[in-house]
């Protein structure tokens, strides 16, 4: 038969080993030493500040002082500034022109056009027409509805002096079927057509105007009434 193993006993091996250690440290000195070290150290006790006869502190906001300098000197240049942009949108507002067929106020943004640029009053709007018959409102027209309502490059309309806008051209009897096609002018003149820039496109016509003067010559012949009020 085999040898029988003695199960130590650990709970006496340890002991045994913390009595040896606790000699070890005696011999050493270091008993007294570990003893302090285990000492809790004494709570450090803390005075309390009465704060009620203390002044109460404000911000210069709450108490009406005035803002600093540089704040005043900013708001002061924030101040110019915007009357400055105040001045210059009125003055534009006054410069504008206003198309008669869109009856947007524009500039023009042509080159050498004082009156756009300089903001100059006196100066004629070199994005507009003139008619050289009226030189009313009724012959201004910007470059986009020149072309796509009535066919017209401005810098030939700008080149030709005896240039007569559409209402003229209607009351003289210069161009038949060739009138203005506003909106506006259609319905004093009891015109029920319709204006559209993109159908007289599609279509193959120049332009808008071209579009209603083939279409009212073809009522007229055709005796159709309805295109009036």
């Amino acid at each position: 038969m085999g040898r029988l193993r003695v199960k130590p006993n650990y709970e006496e091996l340890r002991k045994a080993q913390i009595m040896e250690n606790q000699a070890r440290f005696a011999s050493l000195g270091l008993q007294n030493i570990l003893g302090e070290l285990r000492t809790k150290p004494e709570k450090r006790k803390h005075n309390k500040v009465d704060y009620s006869s203390a002044p109460l502190r404000r911000s210069n906001r709450l108490k009406g002082d005035s803002a600093p300098s540089s704040k005043k000197k900013y708001d002061g240049i924030k101040e110019r500034l915007y009357q400055e942009a105040l001045v210059q949108r009125s003055n534009r507002l006054k410069v504008g022109v206003c198309c008669h067929s869109c009856m947007e106020k524009k500039f023009c943004g042509e080159e050498d056009c004082k009156r756009c640029g300089d903001l100059d009053m006196d100066q004629p709007c070199l994005g507009m027409t003139d008619c050289s018959a009226c030189h009313s409102s009724n012959g201004l027209l910007c470059r986009e509805c020149l072309k796509n309502r009535y066919g017209e490059e401005l810098e030939e309309v700008r080149a030709n002096k005896e240039w007569i806008c559409p209402h003229c051209a209607e009351e003289k009897g210069i161009n038949p079927y060739w009138f203005c096609n506003r909106l506006l002018c259609l319905k004093k003149r009891n015109i029920a057509l319709t204006v559209n820039t993109f159908k007289a496109r599609k279509m193959g016509y120049k332009s808008v105007a071209h579009m209603l003067m083939d279409q009212l010559q073809g009522a007229v012949k055709g005796g159709d009434d309805k295109l009036f009020g």
